[in-house]
C-alpha cells in the first residue's frame, strides 16, 4: 500500500494514501477528539469536534473528511481550535444531561452516592448504562470542561423498551447520526432515521413504530456505534465496561466473523464485532451480537450422565470414561461409527477422525452440515482437485455478476449477504435461482423461480445456452479443461423448450441469465446445496462447477464458486479428514502412498476402504450392521430426526455415546452423555468457508465439570491403551496437523495470533492462498463433467400432499401488516380445492410439527408447493431464545418437508349468540 509522510503536532508519521487525517493520527496513537466519526462508517463531518489546522489550508477543516497528502503539516490543538471545540460542546451539552460530566468530583462518585450538588437523577452519568465507556465523557474530559454556558432541559422522551435485544433512551441522544449511517451503510436496512427538524431533530424508526415494524435485522450495529447511552443492549446493559477483552471467532455460521468478547471476570457481558476481523471488518449480525447467552445457560450439561434403569443419572468422569472405553473396545471395525461436529474446533475434529481410524479401526467417520452436506461438494474434488470455495468473501463486493442458487444468505450468512448488497450498490447484477421468495430475490436483477427440484434442469438449460451461443471462453477451456465433448453430449436433451416445460421458467429469462453471467467481467457463484431437494445436491455442484469453468470465472479476484456451508467449522471438519473417504488434507483413503504415510506416522494400520456418510450410517444402524456410535455436537441430527427416522434407527444401537453442551433429544437416547465445553471455554482454531484458519481463544472456565473434546478423547484413548493422544495444549495438535496435512503445513498458533491464514499454506513463509486455481487446477486440468439429470417427479397425494419451503424476509408487501404472523403462499387452484381464501388463517401440519400462518393466494406459487414466509425479527428472536427449535418454527429445518394445509375454523366469541 502506497504511503505518504505527514507531520502531526510536530511528529512525522506514515499515512496510507487516501485515508483521512484522523485515521492516520489514530493509527499513530495520537488522539483527535470526535463524536460523529467511526472507523466503520463513511466520513460525515457533522459534529466538527475533530477540526484541525493544516498548513496552507484555509480555516479549520474536519480531520475525518480531509484526506492526507505528502508533506501535510497538521496541528490538532491550538487556542483557536480549543475555543471552537468548547463552543460546539456547549451546544451538545445543552441537549444532553451533564450534571456529572462537568463535575470535578466525578472520579470519586459511585452509582449509590448522594450528589451534594443536587443533580437530578436524569443528569447523572453514574446511573447511565454507558458510564465509563461513553465517548462523550472522553471528549469532555479531554477538553477539561468545568461547566457549560448553556442551560439543559430534560427532553422527557419516553423510553423505548418494546424491541428485542435493544433499548432506546433518546433523552441521551446527541444526534451524531452514527446509528442512522450504520443502519444504512453497514446493514442496508434503513430501519432508523432522523425525525423532526432543526433543534427538534432526534433519532426514530423509519416507519414511526418499533424496530421490528421498521424492518430491523437486529444486527446491533447501532448499539456498537452509539457514543453515548441512547441505544444500548437490553441484556447486561448495567454491567459496566468490563475488565478484559478476549478476541475469538463467532460460532453461528460459516463466515468466521471475528468478535471481541467483553468479559467481567468469568462472564461474557457483551459481544462486539472486531473492527480488524479479516472477514467481517466490524460487521456483524443478530446471532453474532446477541446469541451467546447459551454459554451461561442454567440448562447446560455440567456433569457426565450414565443411563441406569432407563434413566440418565449423574456420574463421575472416571465412571463415564471407563464405561465408554470398555464398551467401545468391543465394537472395533465397521460395526462402529463416529459423527464429528461441524461446530467443534479443528483440533478436536482431527482427533475425532484419528480416534475413529486408530482406536476404533473404523472407516465410518463423517460430519453433518445442514446447508452443505459433505457429499454435496464431493464432485469438486474430481473437477477442481479440492472440494472448497475458491475465493475470499470480501472480494464479492467487486463482483460484476453474482449467481445465487438456493441460498437465503441474508438470514443464513448475514455478513456475506452484506457483501452481496454492497456489490449491487456498486453496480453489480444479481441472478437468483430459487423457488422461494427471499430478501435476495427481491434485490435480484433476474429472479428465476423454478419448480422445487427442477434447479438442476434449469442450470442445464443455462449451460446449453452458453455452449450454443458461443459464450464460453475458448482459450481457458482449451488450455485448462478436459472432457468438453462429454459435457456437450449430456446437454443434448436440454433444449430451451424442454427446460421451460420442466422448470416453469420462461425460456427468454433462461437465455438472459446465461448471457448476463457469461458476459460479466467477474462473475461469482453462491449456493447452498443442502437447501435443495434431497438427492440433487451433488448434481447442482457439477452444473455450477462446469459453468464457472466454461466462462473462465476461476483463478482471479471476485469470481469463483462458494458452497455456503452452514455450521461455523464445517469446512474445518472436512479439512481434518472427518469424511469417510478422505484423510486430513483431502488425501484419499484409497490412495496407498497417502494411507501408508499416515499408518507410519500413527503406528497402526488404518481402514483402506471408504466408510459411510452420515445418512448411510443411519441406514446401517437401522439394519443393525452398525452397533455402536459416538456422536459429537449440538444435536446435529435433530432437525432431520422425524423425516429420516433417525431416532428409531439410533434406538437400535447397542451403545450410543453423545458429547454435547445441552441435554437434547439425541442425548436423551444415549447410554452415556459427556458434557462439552463451548467455544468460549477452550482454545483452538476454526476454518471458515473461504479456507481462513482463525484462532479461537479461551475466555472463561468450562461450566461445572464440562470438558474440551481434545481432553475427552485423550482420556478415552488412554483407557483403551491407544498411544498418540497425549497432548497438553491444542497448539500441539495443530503442530501435528501441519505435519500431516500439507495444505496446513505452514499454519501455527504463533502465525495465527494476529490474523488468520487461508490454506493452502505449505510453509512457515507462505502467506496463504486467497484465490485458488490462479496458476492451474490441483493435479492438472479441470475436469468438465457430464450432467445426468432426470425430469423431477412431483410428489402428489397421500397424507402430506404438499412440498413445504421456507424463507425469512424483511421487506415483503404485507408482512408488516401481519403483526409478526407468518405468511404462507399457496397456488390459487390448490387453495380453492382446500377451501382457503386470501388472508385466511391456515394450519400447516407435517410429521415434524405444525405452524399457523396467514394465507396469500397467488398464481406465482407452483401447484403442490407452499411457501412459509417468516418475518425476520420473529425468526431471529426465536433462534436466539430457544436452544432447540421445532423444525416447523425454524426455517433451516423446514425446507422441502411434506405437509398438509387446512383452514383454521373461526372461533365465535363466548358471548356471541
Amino acid at each position: 500500500m502506497e504511503e505518504v509522510n505527514i507531520t502531526v503536532d510536530g511528529k512525522t508519521i506514515k499515512a496510507r494514501k487516501g485515508e483521512m487525517v484522523i485515521e492516520a493520527a489514530r493509527r499513530a496513537e495520537m488522539y483527535i477528539p470526535y463524536l460523529c466519526w467511526h472507523p466503520t462508517l463513511k466520513p460525515f463531518g457533522a459534529c466538527r469536534m475533530c477540526v484541525v489546522e493544516i498548513e496552507k489550508m484555509r480555516g479549520t477543516p474536519t480531520s475525518c473528511t480531509t484526506p492526507v497528502a505528502e508533506g501535510m503539516v497538521v496541528v490538532t490543538n491550538s487556542p483557536q481550535i480549543d475555543q471552537l471545540r468548547h463552543e460546539i460542546m456547549d451546544l451538545i451539552l445543552s441537549e444532553h444531561p451533564h450534571g456529572c460530566l462537568t463535575c470535578h468530583r466525578i472520579d470519586h462518585c459511585g452509582p449509590t452516592d448522594v450528589c451534594l450538588r443536587h443533580v437530578a437523577v436524569t443528569d447523572r452519568c453514574v446511573v447511565c448504562p454507558q458510564n465509563e465507556r461513553c465517548e462523550l465523557q472522553d471528549v469532555v474530559y479531554y477538553l477539561h470542561m468545568k461547566d457549560s454556558n448553556l442551560s439543559y432541559e430534560y427532553r422527557k422522551v419516553p423510553l423505548e423498551t418494546r424491541n428485542p435485544f435493544i433499548d432506546h433512551d433518546m433523552n441521551l441522544c446527541i444526534v451524531c447520526g452514527r446509528c442512522v449511517r450504520a443502519c444504512e451503510e453497514i446493514e442496508a436496512a434503513d430501519a432508523i432515521t432522523f425525525v423532526e427538524r432543526g433543534d427538534k431533530t432526534l433519532i426514530g424508526t423509519s416507519l414511526g413504530g418499533t424496530l421490528v415494524e421498521s424492518g430491523c435485522t437486529f444486527c446491533g450495529a447501532c448499539v456498537d456505534v452509539c457514543p453515548v447511552g441512547a441505544i444500548t443492549e437490553k441484556e447486561n446493559k448495567w454491567e459496566g465496561p468490563g475488565n478484559r477483552t478476549v478476541t475469538t471467532i463467532c460460532t453461528h455460521c460459516s463466515i468466521g466473523c471475528q468478535l471481541d468478547l467483553i468479559m467481567q471476570d468469568q462472564k461474557i457481558i457483551r459481544v462486539i464485532p472486531d473492527l480488524d476481523g479479516p472477514t467481517n471488518k466490524g460487521q456483524g449480525c443478530a446471532k453474532g451480537k446477541f446469541g451467546f447467552s447459551f454459554v451461561h445457560s442454567t440448562e447446560r450439561l455440567t456433569t457426565p450422565l450414565i443411563k441406569r434403569n432407563g434413566s440418565l443419572t449423574e456420574a463421575t468422569w472416571d465412571e463415564a470414561l471407563d464405561l465408554v472405553a470398555s464398551k467401545l473396545i468391543n465394537y472395533k471395525g465397521k460395526q462402529s461409527a463416529v459423527i464429528a461436529s461441524a461446530k467443534a474446533t479443528n483440533e478436536e475434529n482431527y482427533l475425532l477422525q484419528k480416534f475413529a481410524r486408530v482406536a476404533l479401526a473404523t472407516p465410518n467417520i463423517d460430519h453433518f452440515d445442514k446447508l452443505c452436506p459433505s457429499s454435496s461438494v464431493a464432485p469438486l474434488s474430481s473437477m477442481y482437485g479440492l472440494p472448497v470455495a475458491t475465493n475470499s468473501l470480501r472480494e464479492l463486493v467487486d463482483a460484476k455478476v453474482i449467481l445465487a442458487v438456493g441460498t437465503d444468505i441474508t438470514y443464513d450468512q448475514p455478513v456475506a449477504g452484506l457483501q452481496v448488497k454492497e456489490a449491487l450498490n456498486r453496480g453489480g447484477k444479481l441472478i437468483v435461482i430459487d423457488p422461494r421468495p427471499t430478501e435476495l430475490s427481491m434485490l435480484a436483477t433476474l429472479w428465476l423461480r423454478p419448480h422445487p427440484g427442477a434447479e438442476g434442469t434449469l442450470l442445464a438449460g443455462i449451460l446449453r445456452v452458453v455452449l450454443d451461443q458461443g459464450l464460453i471462453n475458448e482459450a481457458f477451456v482449451r488450455e485448462r479443461c478436459d472432457n468438453l465433448d462429454a459435457l456437450k453430449s449430456s446437454l443434448d436433451s436440454f433444449d430451451l423448450d424442454s427446460v421451460e416445460k420442466i422448470t416453469g421458467v420462461n425460456r427468454e429469462k433462461i437465455a438472459e441469465a446465461a448471457k448476463v453471467y457469461a458476459q460479466g467481467e467477474a462473475s461469482a457463484i453462491l449456493y447452498a446445496p443442502g437447501s435443495l431437494k434431497k438427492g440433487i445436491e451433488g448434481d447442482i455442484t457439477v452444473a455450477l462447477a462446469n459453468l464457472a469453468m466454461l466462462t473462465a470465472n476461476l483463478g482471479k479476484p471476485s469470481v469463483g464458486l462458494y458452497p455456503l456451508r452452514g455450521e461455523n467449522n464445517a469446512q474445518g471438519a472436512s479439512d481434518m479428514g472427518c469424511l469417510p473417504n478422505m484423510l486430513p488434507g483431502y488425501r484419499r483413503v484409497s490412495d496407498v502412498p497417502s494411507r501408508v504415510e499416515f499408518e507410519e506416522m500413527w503406528g497402526v494400520s488404518i481402514p483402506s476402504d471408504p466408510g459411510l456418510y452420515c445418512s448411510e450410517m443411519i441406514d446401517a444402524a437401522r439394519q443393525g450392521t452398525i452397533k455402536a456410535m459416538f456422536v459429537v455436537g449440538e444435536n446435529p441430527l435433530l432437525p432431520y430426526a422425524a423425516r429420516d427416522g433417525v431416532g428409531e434407527a439410533l434406538d437400535k444401537l447397542e451403545f450410543l455415546v453423545v458429547q454435547d453442551v445441552f441435554l437434547g433429544d439425541l442425548a436423551h437416547r444415549a447410554d452415556v452423555v459427556l458434557p462439552a465445553a463451548t467455544f468460549a471455554e477452550k482454545d483452538g482454531t476454526y476454518t471458515n468457508i473461504e479456507r481462513r484458519v482463525q484462532r479461537v481463544r479461551k475466555a472463561l472456565e468450562p461450566s461445572g465439570q464440562a470438558q474440551t473434546g481434545w481432553w475427552i478423547l485423550g482420556e478415552l484413548a488412554k483407557r483403551m491403551n491407544v498411544e498418540g493422544f497425549e497432548y497438553s495444549h491444542p497448539s500441539e495438535i495443530m503442530a501435528e496437523i501441519a505435519a500431516r496435512a500439507p495444505i496446513y503445513g505452514g499454519i501455527s498458533y504463533e502465525r495465527l495470533e494476529n490474523e488468520g491464514l487461508q490454506w493452502p499454506c505449505s510453509t512457515a513463509e507462505d502467506p496463504g492462498t486467497p484465490i485458488l486455481h490462479a496458476e492451474g487446477f490441483s493435479g492438472g486440468k479441470g475436469m468438465l463433467s457430464p450432467l445426468t439429470y432426470e425430469s423431477p417427479m412431483a410428489e402428489t397425494g397421500g397424507e402430506y400432499p404438499f412440498t413445504v419451503m421456507s424463507t425469512t424476509i424483511r421487506e415483503i408487501e404485507g408482512v408488516l401488516e401481519l403483526n409478526g404472523q407468518n405468511l404462507v403462499e399457496i397456488n390459487q387452484v390448490d387453495a380453492q380445492a382446500a377451501g382457503i381464501q386470501n388472508d385466511d388463517t391456515v394450519e400447516i401440519v407435517s410429521p415434524q410439527g405444525k405452524v399457523t400462518a396467514r394465507a396469500k393466494v397467488t398464481q406465482d406459487c407452483p401447484r403442490g408447493t407452499i411457501f412459509v414466509t417468516y418475518p425476520h425479527a420473529e425468526v431471529t428472536v426465536n433462534t436466539l431464545s430457544k436452544p432447540v427449535l421445532d423444525p416447523l418454527t425454524n426455517p433451516q429445518g423446514l425446507n422441502l418437508l411434506r405437509a398438509r394445509i387446512s383452514k383454521v375454523p373461526v372461533v365465535v366469541g363466548a358471548g356471541a349468540e
